[in-house]
């Protein structure tokens, strides 16, 4: 993950296309950011500001300079929301998938609601990061054990459960993103 959307748009495709070289001579697959997604290092400035989107003619032109294998696009998440309520740009994602010719990421997808994260991949989207739902998962297992318990030593007593709450996470995203479009009517 090369990650220099924070420098200007030619800054980033430089540093990008040396990154993207680099790798490629290695066998890695590349993947980069290109708008402004927000919420990284506290700062939720960015995703849903003005300007703030990924354009479409930029992002192809992007990864034409670039030769990244897949494109982490602003459309309207945040990294790191706790909550599930931010609202993707649906027309933006298809403009996007149809023109850069890589796949697309959705980074933030933990803030993104299960209607939306399923819609999302039906008009494009073919990875999405939900860190931040399985830090929580993993995080309140650990919780509800160590807060159970007294006293509770063995962390075996507190990982098997919190591995667990992932596993369950995963698949419950591998569910929704794999429903049949009539989950939107819900």
């Amino acid at each position: 993950m090369v990650d220099t959307a924070h420098l200007s748009y030619r800054d980033n495709v430089d540093a990008t296309r040396g990154f993207t070289r680099r790798a490629h001579e290695l066998g890695l697959w590349v993947e980069a950011e290109l708008g402004q997604v927000g919420g990284k290092n506290g700062h939720a400035i960015g995703a849903h500001e003005p300007g703030a989107r990924t354009d479409p003619a930029e992002a192809a032109e992007f990864v034409a300079a670039t030769g990244v294998d897949g494109l982490a696009v602003a459309v309207g998440s945040s990294h790191a929301m706790t909550t599930r309520d931010a609202e993707l740009d649906l027309a933006l994602i298809g403009r996007l998938s149809s023109g850069v010719g890589v796949p697309l990421v959705l980074h933030g997808s933990s803030g993104v609601s299960d209607d939306n994260l399923g819609a999302a991949v039906r008009a494009g989207m073919r990875k999405v990061n939900i860190g931040t739902a399985l830090n929580l998962a993993y995080s309140g297992a650990v919780r509800t054990v160590l807060d159970g318990q007294e006293p509770v030593t063995d962390p075996r007593t507190y990982l098997a459960p919190a591995r667990e709450a992932i596993a369950d996470a995963v698949a419950e995203l591998c569910r929704v993103i794999t429903a049949p479009a009539t989950l939107e009517a819900r």
